[in-house]
């Protein structure tokens, strides 16, 4: 219709000496560094800027991990609740712009005619009286507008439905993180249990061992006590670690809309790979692909916008009522006169409305928070990066000397079995190898699930792979809510 272009062209042209329009948005600036200040030396620098497509879980090799991330991506309530957000963004934003669109009201109303006929060569005169009555409906438009107000709430409920979708992008990126963690920190725990029965089943040993030294004279009461120790502390860990089992697994359910149930594992721990090449993207680029970053400057936007929807509160109103199609003399007189024409009347409104001041005011102090939770968004994201980059390389680290730990200890225990094979250990001898290997292992294990995490935190931190199966789409209901 030309209703808008026309009206928006001729506000432009009057806004040019007033400062009812608010405030024009600024990027705030946030001196982006050139680099990371923690150097990750096994990742590989990629800017490519369609990481946020990489399915990054496929490197792991593991087909119940690439279900499990699937199947979270298109049911997870809490993704369908953003989608939600965004058909209400979008209706507020039609409702918004249908502004523009003269309101019409049927006018139904009662109406009589009556025709005379009168015999003019007559003397007397005589009235047949033919009547018409009936019912008339009239349409009648009632466009009664606020221009500026129009405008700045469009680009308010704009910004609000970009954030909503980006808010709807973030979520999708938590909810990979915590699908990947929740199964790594499942089949770690299914192996664990098994290291912990090792340990506890080989501490036991011990201990019988130890109790017939201690029959026998051999040991005091007191070092006999210590293998009873080590045997109780095992064995208590045992229902801590099936405890976790079920937590993971009801965890991981309830991200892909499931009831709480078991999950069969995939790959085995001690088989999921670690070392594949972590991207490291410059900082200009994550905050490109930071859906949180994104959101946030959204929200800035909004409530920059916002400012103007109440400051236009002083702008006049346009009454436009009138026949279909047609204006009233409101247009012509508030752009014929001066410029200065409708800020008199903003002027002498401003002191009788205290209420819209108020409304700026509390506008400004939005954007205020808004302006400082952007600001600490990106801080964040700078920071959440950098720890991510460090924290691989370091996990990384400790992770490759407790695997050589691992393997001295594994040299100790194989030389003490040789040595008890030919006579020179004593069985308790061997036995206290072995559980010191039992608890290398766990260590290792321990170690290894640190670095799964920190490879899951940095793909995080890095915004990959929440655009993969995208969609602001909803699932049907079959009925009269259905919103799509």
């Amino acid at each position: 219709m030309k209703i808008k272009p026309v009206l928006t062209l001729l506000t432009a042209l009057s806004l040019t000496s007033c400062g009812l329009w608010g405030p024009n948005y600024v990027k705030p600036n946030v001196d982006t560094p050139e680099q990371w200040r923690s150097k990750d030396k096994l990742s590989k620098a990629d800017n490519d800027s369609n990481f946020k497509n990489e399915a990054w879980w496929l490197r792991f090799n593991d087909p119940k991990l690439d279900f499990l991330m699937y199947q979270a991506l298109l049911h997870n309530n809490t993704i369908q609740q953003s989608i939600g957000n965004i058909i209400q963004a979008q209706a507020n934003l039609e409702a918004i712009e249908y502004g523009w669109v003269p309101t019409l009201s049927l006018s139904p109303s009662y109406s009589t005619s009556a025709a005379f006929a009168n015999n003019l060569n007559s003397q007397t005169s005589s009235a047949t009286v033919g009547g018409n009555t009936g019912y008339t409906v009239g349409l009648i438009p009632n466009y009664t507008i606020n221009i500026l107000q129009q405008l700045r709430s469009e680009e308010f409920a704009k910004s609000s439905l970009l954030q909503a979708t980006y808010t709807k992008n973030a979520t999708r990126l938590a909810v990979l993180s915590q699908v990947a963690g929740g199964y790594f920190t499942l089949v770690q725990q299914t192996y664990l249990l098994q290291l912990q029965k090792d340990l506890t089943n080989d501490t036991l040993a011990a201990y019988k061992l130890a109790q017939d030294q201690y029959d026998n004279g051999y040991i005091s009461l007191l070092t006999l006590q210590s293998y009873l120790q080590y045997y109780q502390t095992a064995k208590a860990q045992q229902p801590i670690i099936e405890n976790n089992i079920i937590q993971s697994q009801n965890a991981i359910q309830v991200l892909i809309n499931r009831n709480p149930g078991p999950i069969v594992n995939g790959v085995k721990f001690n088989e999921v790979k670690t070392d594949g090449i972590i991207p490291a993207n410059l900082p200009s680029v994550v905050l490109q692909q930071r859906p949180d970053v994104m959101a946030a400057e959204e929200q800035l936007k909004a409530a920059n916008a916002n400012i103007g929807v109440a400051t236009s509160t002083f702008f006049p109103s346009i009454n436009l009522t009138g026949g279909v199609g047609s204006a009233t003399s409101s247009l012509s007189s508030l752009f014929a006169p001066t410029d200065s024409f409708w800020q008199v009347r903003a002027a002498a409104t401003f002191p009788f409305n205290l209420a819209a001041v108020a409304k700026i005011k509390g506008a400004k102090g939005a954007y205020y928070s808004a302006y400082y939770n952007y600001i600490n968004t990106v801080r964040t994201a700078f920071q959440q990066v950098d720890n991510g980059l460090s924290a691989h390389q370091k996990i990384t680290e400790n992770y490759q000397e407790q695997l050589k730990f691992y393997a001295s200890n594994k040299t100790t225990y194989d030389l003490s079995v040789a040595s008890f094979n030919n006579g020179l250990y004593n069985k308790l001898q061997e036995l206290n190898a072995k559980v010191q290997l039992d608890n290398a292992a766990i260590t290792v294990a321990n170690s290894k699930m640190q670095q799964l995490q920190s490879i899951v935190n940095l793909y995080q931190a890095l915004a990959g792979g929440y655009n993969i199966k995208n969609t602001e789409s909803a699932y049907s209901f079959a009925d009269a809510r259905d919103a799509n």
